[in-house]
């Protein structure tokens, strides 16, 4: 009887401990996230003169001007490390539009610093962030420009690994 009641109690104290571990890191990655939102917002807004920003209900954030807007979708966040440092990191995909057409979109590639994050590098590309796991950022790219007919065929895009070296996107084999 006694073996079986230790048995218990480490069986419940390991499983709150467990809820706690996820709970903190579920904390900290909306954390990482609402802070790289910022620096994507701030580096939008830069851009524009008078810009309009709007929240949509599904988190979705629209930053406007005349007929050019932004789109920042958090679906489109991806968070872990980039560069050589232990600091998580982010790339955050920013889809333009002009009046009603999507143009290329934008990939922000944001670092952690010591207690805040910077952005680094926006980089012009219709790729569409797969994965971000060990420093490697996995992306669909399409194998046509968005100005053919071939730009939206299904089969005309070619899964790509990358690393973030000196301020580029270098495709890695």
């Amino acid at each position: 009887m006694r073996t079986f009641c230790l048995f218990l109690a480490i069986v419940v104290l390991t499983g709150s401990c467990s809820k706690n571990s996820v709970t903190t890191g579920d904390a900290s990655e909306r954390r990482t996230r609402k802070k790289v939102i910022v620096v994507a917002e701030k580096h939008i807004m830069s851009r524009l003169a008078n810009p309009h920003k709007t929240d949509s209900e599904n988190n979705t954030i629209i930053i406007k001007e005349g007929q050019k807007s932004f789109v920042i979708d958090p679906s489109l966040i991806f968070t872990g490390q980039i560069d050589d440092d232990q600091k998580n990191d982010a790339i955050v995909t920013v889809k333009t539009f002009q009046g009603d057409f999507q143009t290329i979109s934008e990939q922000l590639i944001i670092l952690g610093r010591e207690k805040d994050f910077m952005m680094v590098a926006a980089i012009e590309s219709d790729m569409r962030i797969i994965s971000l796991k060990d420093r490697i950022i996995t992306a669909d790219v399409p194998e046509h420009t968005r100005d053919t007919p071939l730009f939206n065929c299904s089969s005309c895009w070619e899964v790509v690994k990358y690393q973030y070296h000196s301020g580029e996107l270098e495709r890695i084999k």
